[in-house]
């Protein structure tokens, strides 16, 4: 896989996520250049556990993109629902398959009946089809459910950029940035985390935002 040059910003969020998650991954690529993420609240919320707290007057950035079934998809469509953001490339053998694993694993525990919803932006969308997708999802645990979103390079790379995500093809590799965004009901962006979390620590911090 091709190595991916951080900005300093993205340095400096990558090393505050690490010590904050306890998330270790060898050879994992993290790059957060998001300063909303530093606009933390004076006394984070005792029960929120894992990864990066982010202020909840924060609202996630707006998109709309298409998902593999068709149906047009915003965070405003998604209100009501806890929602667990994330970037992957249906390809990739390093940490994209972990992360499909890990929010297949919190899907099952938590159940049908929770207000929680998977959503994934393409960073590789010439491969992300709608059969490689529901390949790579039943092969890795995601449950019906999840919006796997996709567009143009142009409109991807806009999302990208507001959620801090770096992707970058050289050599005929593509790298890219590893963090789930937990994002709570109201729409706001709650919790950050690198690389493949304990799934405790989602699955606890998921009911602890259901249930405001």
């Amino acid at each position: 896989m091709a190595s991916l040059r951080l900005t300093r910003r993205q340095w400096r969020v990558y090393l505050i996520v690490w010590l904050l998650a306890l998330a270790a991954v060898t050879g994992a690529l993290v790059g957060v250049a998001a300063p909303r993420l530093f606009a933390r609240p004076a006394a984070a919320p005792a029960r929120l556990s894992g990864g990066v707290i982010i202020n909840p007057s924060v609202q996630a950035p707006a998109f709309t993109l298409r998902d593999q079934s068709g149906a047009m998809i915003s965070p405003a469509t998604l209100r009501g629902q806890v929602v667990a953001l994330t970037f992957l490339d249906t390809q990739c053998l390093n940490l994209c398959p972990l992360q499909a694993s890990l929010l297949g694993t919190v899907q099952s525990d938590l159940g049908s009946g929770a207000h929680f919803s998977v959503v994934v932006v393409s960073v590789h969308p010439e491969v992300d089809t709608p059969a490689s997708i529901a390949a790579f999802a039943g092969a890795h645990g995601l449950k019906s459910g999840y919006h796997w979103l996709s567009g143009t390079k142009e409109q991807l790379a806009g999302v990208w950029d507001s959620y801090g995500v770096g992707v970058q093809v050289a050599n005929g590799d593509l790298a890219h940035s590893s963090i789930i965004y937990l994002i709570d009901r109201s729409g706001a962006e709650r919790v950050a985390f690198a690389d493949v979390p304990d799934v405790a620590s989602v699955e606890g911090d998921v009911r602890y935002l259901g249930s405001g």
